[in-house]
């Protein structure tokens, strides 16, 4: 098997405090945010298990949320990177399925990029 080519850009930091991330304009998924960069993110959610439908269409919609710091960027243009089953995480209800996202940030306002390097710097901890 070859080994694995790592294809991030950006170097990956963990949220400091309760960080998630909100999909629009339905608001139907939601989950923590395990990893951030500049570039993108990772996130878990759970999910119905009779559900076929991966996280999001390309492209999709974002909003950032910080809980513990009333943080929030809103209408977060992104693309799906990976969905795929997180089987190494157990579920609270025999029903979910608990899924890993990955999401590529697309183009960024000014403002979006600033909001999402002031986060970096002040909402999250070493790297990922």
């Amino acid at each position: 098997m070859p080994a694995h080519h790592e294809q991030r850009q950006h170097e990956r930091f963990e949220p400091q405090n309760s960080a998630f991330v909100v999909f629009r304009p339905e608001f139907n998924k939601i989950g923590p945010i395990n990893d951030i960069s500049k570039g993108g993110l990772g996130f878990n959610y759970l999910q119905s298990e009779d559900k076929d439908n991966p996280a999001s269409e390309n492209p999709c919609t974002i909003d950032i949320f910080d809980s513990s710091n009333s943080f929030h960027l809103s209408h977060i243009p992104c693309s799906l990177i990976y969905d795929t089953d997180n089987n190494d995480q157990l579920t609270v209800m025999h029903n979910l399925a608990n899924r890993r996202c990955g999401l590529k940030f697309d183009q960024l306002t000014k403002e979006q990029e600033e909001q999402i390097t002031f986060f970096l710097t002040h909402h999250t901890v070493g790297n990922a």
